[in-house]
């Protein structure tokens, strides 16, 4: 009986533990946001509606969106800070899609490995 309980509060710990390592905004167009899903990272990667798209944050693109063809997305509406974080100025419903750190490597608890966090942004009118 005691494995049966243990077992039990060790499911409900890693339920808890998954469900941690995503995160959800819900903003009404125009709302203001700020992302902190990839401070102290190399970049921020994002799954929109136009697609894929990834924000260095040093180099030639520094605080720019990028497509996966290279292309330069308008990224006027965010401003990247020093650390990482990056400011949505004015939700639109085009922002609104899963947002992560890039790299985003699966975090490791002993033997167990569980998803990387990520931010999912939902934008109403």
């Amino acid at each position: 009986m005691v494995h049966v309980a243990s077992l039990a509060i060790l499911a409900v710990l890693c339920l808890s533990l998954a469900q941690a390592s995503i995160g959800t905004a819900r903003l009404k167009t125009g709302e203001s946001f700020l992302i902190r899903e990839a401070e102290n990272a190399g970049a921020l990667a994002r799954n929109v509606a136009s697609g894929h798209q990834k924000m260095e944050f040093s180099g030639r693109n520094r605080g720019k969106w990028v497509d996966d063809k290279g292309r330069v997305v308008n990224s006027s509406n965010f401003r990247l800070y020093r650390n990482g974080s990056v400011l949505m100025k004015h939700a639109r419903i085009a922002d609104a899609g899963t947002y992560q750190k890039d790299p985003n490597p699966m975090i490791r608890i002993g033997d167990m490995g569980y998803a990387p966090p990520i931010l999912i942004i939902q934008v109403d009118n």
